[in-house]
């Protein structure tokens, strides 16, 4: 077999890899897009009030449960080892139950959030590796909207105020609640197979500390208020993604 020969295999053969080098290299962006669950360790203090003989309710206390939407992420490559990562989602919408003494009571409210959260992200494998692993940290914030309580809550305080107070049924009118937003820090793994030189597979996982301070508004039927009860909520929610991955 002629060098030349050989020589012109071997050109043939780097010819055909080459959409698959230089996977991710500074000045690409990576844009991605699938399903995210976050899913709540969830946990609180049990229920304050500025009520006499209800100043902390033993055991009161609430869990957040998990939701599945849209998820998207960004990455812009600073080097051909780093990048500035972005995680992003339509709203997700989920459901505050009872924990605790209230732990039969079933749904209290619900919130819908967003959680911006913004990673300075390590990609160890060389830049022409179909396999790219990554690491992040950084910065959440969350904001909380929409959020609403159930006739579930009401009837509960009603009945917690009619055991401990002595007050007639139907004291407690309706509730309400408010969900500060929240600043906190965040960790990401996850990885790129690259199938084509701009199409990918991608998996992630996140922590995220979120917390927040929840008010809940108990009025009376001529809209007075009567009280806030006041629950300090550790939400620190894993964050799952699987989707497809393309690089500009």
């Amino acid at each position: 077999m002629s060098r030349t020969f050989k020589l012109s295999v071997l050109a043939s053969a780097i010819l055909a890899a080459a959409p698959l080098a230089n996977a991710y290299e500074a000045g690409d962006f990576i844009g991605r897009a699938g399903v995210a669950t976050v899913d709540p360790d969830s946990s609180s203090n049990s229920l304050r009030t500025d009520l006499p003989g209800l100043e902390v309710i033993p055991g009161a206390k609430v869990k957040v449960e998990s939701d599945t939407q849209l998820g998207l992420t960004f990455t812009y490559m600073l080097g051909d080892h780093f990048g500035l990562g972005l995680l992003a989602s339509t709203p997700f919408n989920h459901d505050i139950k009872g924990d605790g003494i209230l732990g039969g009571a079933g749904k209290l409210g619900e919130t819908k959030h967003l959680p911006p959260t913004l990673t300075f992200q390590f990609f160890p494998m060389p830049s022409s590796s179909k396999f790219q692993p990554y690491v992040g940290a950084g910065v959440n914030y969350t904001n909380f909207f929409e959020e609403k309580t159930t006739q579930t809550l009401t009837d509960t305080v009603d009945a917690v105020a009619q055991a401990t107070l002595g007050t007639p049924a139907g004291t407690v009118d309706r509730t309400d609640l408010t969900l500060d937003d929240s600043f906190g820090l965040a960790a990401e793994v996850g990885l790129d197979y690259m199938l084509t030189d701009n199409i990918g597979l991608n998996a992630a996982v996140w922590w995220v500390d979120i917390d927040t301070d929840a008010d809940i508004g108990v009025y009376a039927a001529d809209g007075s208020k009567i009280t806030t009860g006041k629950l300090d909520v550790e939400i620190d929610p894993w964050v799952y993604m699987v989707g497809v991955s393309y690089k500009f």
